[in-house]
């Protein structure tokens, strides 16, 4: 008896984390223009399409300004805004506003290996409710020799007061200068989310491009 009750409540759990966690594959497209204004200060335009459902929906639309200065060799900081419109599952249409500030530091580990650390603090919602949040990525390069390919690795988390770390990324990503102005990136990334109902694992490709005016 007790190991028929066992099983039924094996089953049961196994069905509720069933229904309690979704997976989807996504796509997510971006195009950014890189312009220096003045000395050690670039701006730069993105916008970015992300696909969700099996990459066949309109998940986000985005269309993001920063301005970044370079502080020495190795430190650099920026701001930011970003506007995004937003579907749900119903397709509906909804916006929001980024607000962001980085810092960024970055050193070599060896003559073939670099290193990076990016710390954003950014406050995201709509008109009467917005959301602090922490997100630290940090990234490993690799510059292989006698090729322009750039494989690198990366992991970023997201913080928040109420929740604490509510979202964890994994990415493996690939670099190659088309050009000497224009850069071409293909990424793989994992995104897992915590502390919410229904959390979602996102499988996720990512194409990018980048043009230096």
């Amino acid at each position: 008896m007790r190991t028929v009750q066992n099983s039924i409540f094996l089953l049961l759990f196994c069905s509720l984390s069933a229904f309690t966690q979704e997976n989807d594959f996504q796509t997510w497209h971006s195009v950014s223009l890189n312009k220096k204004i003045i000395k050690k200060t670039n701006l730069t335009v993105k916008i970015g399409l992300r696909l969700r459902e099996n990459s066949s929906l309109y998940a986000k639309q985005f269309t993001d300004v920063k301005i970044k200065r370079k502080y020495s060799k190795r430190i650099s900081y920026a701001v930011g805004y970003r506007y995004i419109n937003r579907w749900d599952i119903a397709l509906n249409i909804s916006n929001q506003n980024r607000f962001y500030a980085d810092v960024y530091y970055k050193n070599k580990l060896s003559k073939r290996f670099s290193y990076a650390v990016r710390n954003r603090w950014q406050t995201q919602g709509y008109l009467y409710g917005y959301k602090m949040t922490l997100r630290q990525k940090f990234a490993l390069d690799y510059n292989i020799r006698k090729t322009k390919l750039a494989p690198s690795i990366a992991t970023e988390y997201f913080l928040t007061l109420e929740d604490g770390i509510n979202k964890l990324r994994s990415t493996i990503a690939l670099g190659y200068p088309l050009n000497k102005k224009l850069d071409f990136d293909l990424a793989y990334r994992i995104q897992n989310e915590f502390y919410v109902n229904n959390p979602e694992t996102l499988f996720i490709f990512e194409g990018k491009l980048a043009y230096d005016l």
